[in-house]
Order: structure tokens, then C-alpha cells, then sequence
């Protein structure tokens, strides 16, 4: 087994940065300790989360110490205007639109080794997770492989942090997943999964507990300067009980540890919260964690939102899916500061609006609850080749019609917010310095460059990644 503590990225890694930089990619690197000229970039179109889409725009760059620094960005004319300095090298990157680097707030990197499967609706979730359960890996080693695949995945679609979920292999507490994010270019959040119901209630406490005690002092030791964080996932409230909720809680907030769930996702999770049946049921009665004192807080006629209301007013939580949401439970999102990380295609595939309508995601937005967007695993995409938030933005596109602003908004800076990184790394406001920008092909004979980039179907690819 490979050394579970490692350094964090370098260049030497096995991820091969340069290997995914497109053909008009900048081959300048910033260096601090040598003079370097001023870049522009010539495109079909940029765009960001503040100023939108701007067709026929130039962007210009400085390399620093700190990455590269966004000097001004606009038409072709504007830019002409300004007064440039004279050493400047100028590239033009023809049918692409560039944009910054995305943000992936909920993935499953750990099962990327599973690669896409076919699933009918009907079939029901629990039969779902019966595949995943009997798929996933459980050695440490064979996790971070798996996560490597998921790495490159993400790297592939565009994504520079993640919101990552470090799955609990037969109910086993591992931050393997954390230090091989913190060995690649990624940044963000790798969030503890755990489960504890019933008769399993008390063991889990007791294994967050020592790995909290014995572990997590070590690991944020080795993860230190990574730009990766750990924290806490109990896994949804079919599968946590509310004690354990509120323990799990107060233990984020002692040690200022992200916090994340999956909530109000399927049928299934309803029945199991509003009358304590279903599906749900079944599988803990089969697992032998069923036991009577659930009762205690289900099968209440609540929505699981409302179930977990008290726990999300204690601590802010991002939460996944919510593809079961009332006005009620909006309001109740939005009083306690939760974010949601919506995942366009995985609800799609799971047939969430069958069950419950449209996804509510405007109307979250507009009560000024922080939406942003997530891919779930690669087991529901359509892309086998990539993990790519941007997959997302057109589907999104296709079906809702969605401007600019509010896909960008989704892609980048609320899920930079939702996962406590600095929004102003995605945008390209002057003075910034993103952390990447990529350039997305538009499809050929479609003019409106953002209507191109986000019917066409090519990857995205790197104009840069800041690696260090």
C-alpha cells in the first residue's frame, strides 16, 4: 500500500497538468524571479459570474508570483483603447469562449472506477445503492486510486475545487480520499461520509469520535497548505439519526470543520421520515439496524427538510439534491443559512421530477438561498470521459433557458462560497488572480458565442491551471 501521507501537488505528480492544456494554451509560467511581459487574449467571447458575456472580448494578464493577474477585460475595441504596455504577447484563441475555472460542490470521486451504469427510475434508489454497495473499493490504496480517477475526471471537465464526498466503505471512517485531493491540483472540501440509525447509532458516534481524537490531528498535519479541507458528511436523514445529527454538529463546530448532507432527494426518503415506511425501512430491517427508538423522531408528518430544522439553524450546512422541495421547506433553508448543491443531471437521472416536479432551483435562488451545482458521481453521467460542472451549465441551458450570469453564478462563485473558498479566484474582476481559465469550444455556424459553447458537446480546455 502506497504511503497514505504525501506531499501535496507538485509538477512531478502523476497528474499531468500540462497534458491538459489546449492548443492555444499559455506557455508562460508565472515566475517571480524573472521579468515577465503583459498576455492578451484574443477570443470569440469571455465571461464570468459579474459581467456576464461579452462577445468579441480581449483579456489581459500579467503573470506574478500569485498566478496571473487580471489586468482588464473587454471588447476588442475597449481593449484597443487602453494604454498597453509595449512588451506584450498577444494570442487569439478562435471559436472558444473563456471562462474561469469551475467548481464541483458535490461529487463522488470514489466511485469513479464504476464508470457510467444504466438505471431505470422505477427500479427504485435503494436498489441503486445495493450496485454501489457491492461495487465501491474498501482498501485505502484502491480508494485513492479511485479518487485519482475521479481527479483526473474533474480536471478533464474543467473543475479546479470539489465538494467531495470520502465514502464509507462497510460503514469504515476513511480520510483517504483528503490526502490524495491535497496531492493533486484540487482544492476544497473532502467530507467524512458516515452512517448511524438505530441499532448503529452509538458506534458511529464512537467512530467519529476516535477518528477525530487520533486521526484528524495527524491528517490536517499532512493536508496542511493543500488547499483542501476536511469535513463532516452523516449521510441523510434516512440513514442518521437526529441525535447523531445534532453530535456530529456540535463536533464541526468545535473544531470549525465544513459540514454537508444529502437531503430531500428521493420518494423514498420521504416516506421513510413523514411515516417511518417504505423502502428505507425495509433495507435496515434487512441490514439488522432497524430498531423501535427511530420511531422517536420519525414518522411525524414531516418533510425532511423540516426534520432537520433545528440541526441546520445549529450550523451551516451545504446540502445535496433537495429535489423535494414546498415553499415551506425553502423558507426554512433560507432562515438557516443553508447552501444547496443542486445536481442537474443526477436528479434527471434519478427521475426526480417524476416524483416531485421541476427541480425548485429558481425559486431557492430568488428566496436568496446559495445554489450551486454538483455532478454527483460518475455513475449517473452521461460523459464517461469527463466530470464536468460544465456538462451541467448546458443541460441547464437546453432545458431552462438560463442566462449567463446565474449558470456562471451556479458554476463558480456559489459553490466557491458554499465551500468556504475565496469567490474572487472565479471571476476575472481586475486584480484578480483565478485559478484557471478555460477555453470552451462553440459549435461551428451558431453566432451567439454562448449559445455555441453550451450547445456544443466538446470538452473544455485549459488555457491555464494555477498548480502552486
Amino acid at each position: 500500500m502506497r504511503n497514505q501521507y504525501r506531499q501535496p501537488f507538485s509538477q512531478t505528480t502523476r497528474y499531468k497538468v500540462d497534458a491538459l492544456l489546449g492548443p492555444s494554451a499559455l506557455k508562460i509560467s508565472p515566475d517571480s524571479g524573472t521579468f515577465m511581459p503583459y498576455i492578451r487574449l484574443n477570443a470569440s467571447a469571455i465571461a464570468d459570474a459579474i459581467r456576464g458575456c461579452i462577445e468579441s472580448a480581449s483579456i489581459i494578464l500579467k503573470p506574478t508570483k500569485l498566478g496571473y493577474k487580471i489586468i482588464a477585460w473587454g471588447t476588442h475595441a475597449q481593449i484597443d483603447q487602453m494604454d498597453l504596455p509595449k512588451s506584450m504577447i498577444e494570442l487569439t484563441l478562435r471559436g472558444r469562449l473563456i471562462i474561469p475555472a469551475l467548481v464541483n460542490a458535490h461529487a463522488h470521486l470514489d466511485l469513479t472506477h464504476i464508470g457510467p451504469i444504466a438505471h431505470d427510475p422505477a427500479d427504485g434508489f435503494v436498489k441503486w445503492v445495493d450496485h454501489i454497495r457491492s461495487n465501491r473499493k474498501l482498501d485505502d490504496s484502491d480508494i485513492q486510486d479511485a479518487v485519482a480517477l475521479g481527479i483526473k475526471g474533474s480536471l478533464a471537465g474543467g473543475s479546479i475545487a470539489v465538494g467531495d464526498i470520502a465514502g464509507a466503505p462497510m460503514g469504515r471512517i476513511t480520510d483517504a480520499p483528503a490526502h490524495e485531493l491535497a496531492f493533486s491540483p484540487l482544492i476544497g472540501v473532502s467530507y467524512l461520509e458516515f452512517f448511524g440509525i438505530g441499532t448503529s447509532a452509538p458506534a458511529a458516534i464512537t467512530k467519529i469520535n476516535h477518528y477525530l481524537s487520533t486521526v484528524y490531528p495527524q491528517s490536517l498535519t499532512n493536508i496542511a497548505n493543500s488547499g483542501v479541507e476536511i469535513g463532516l458528511q452523516p449521510h441523510a436523514p434516512n440513514t442518521v439519526d437526529l441525535v447523531v445529527y445534532r453530535w456530529a454538529a456540535a463536533a464541526a463546530r468545535a473544531r470549525s470543520m465544513p459540514l454537508s448532507t444529502h437531503l430531500a432527494e428521493t420518494p423514498e426518503e420521504r416516506a421513510f421520515i413523514a411515516e417511518g415506511t417504505g423502502p428505507q425501512r425495509t433495507f435496515l430491517e434487512r441490514f439488522g439496524i432497524w430498531h423501535d427508538s427511530i420511531l422517536d423522531h420519525i414518522a411525524k408528518s414531516n418533510h425532511p427538510v423540516e426534520h432537520l430544522a433545528d440541526v441546520l439553524a445549529d450550523f451551516p450546512f451545504l446540502v445535496a439534491h433537495v429535489n423535494d422541495a414546498t415553499d415551506a421547506t425553502i423558507e426554512t433553508l433560507a432562515k438557516t443559512n443553508t447552501a444547496v448543491a443542486y445536481c442537474p443531471r443526477a436528479s434527471a437521472y434519478f427521475g426526480a421530477d417524476h416524483h416531485f416536479g421541476p427541480h425548485r432551483y429558481r425559486d431557492m435562488l430568488a428566496a436568496d438561498i446559495n445554489v450551486c451545482l454538483g455532478t454527483d458521481s460518475i455513475v449517473n453521467l452521461d460523459t464517461p470521459d469527463r466530470i464536468s460542472i460544465l456538462d451541467e451549465m448546458r443541460f441547464l441551458h437546453r432545458r431552462d433557458a438560463i442566462d449567463p450570469i446565474t449558470l456562471l453564478q451556479l458554476a463558480t462563485t456559489n459553490g466557491a462560497k458554499a465551500l468556504g473558498l475565496n469567490e474572487s479566484n472565479f471571476t476575472l474582476a481586475p486584480g484578480n488572480h483565478p485559478l484557471g481559465l478555460l477555453a470552451i469550444p462553440v459549435a461551428p455556424g451558431i453566432l451567439d458565442s454562448w449559445q455555441g459553447a453550451m450547445l456544443s458537446s466538446e470538452p473544455p480546455e485549459w488555457v491555464y491551471i494555477q498548480t502552486s
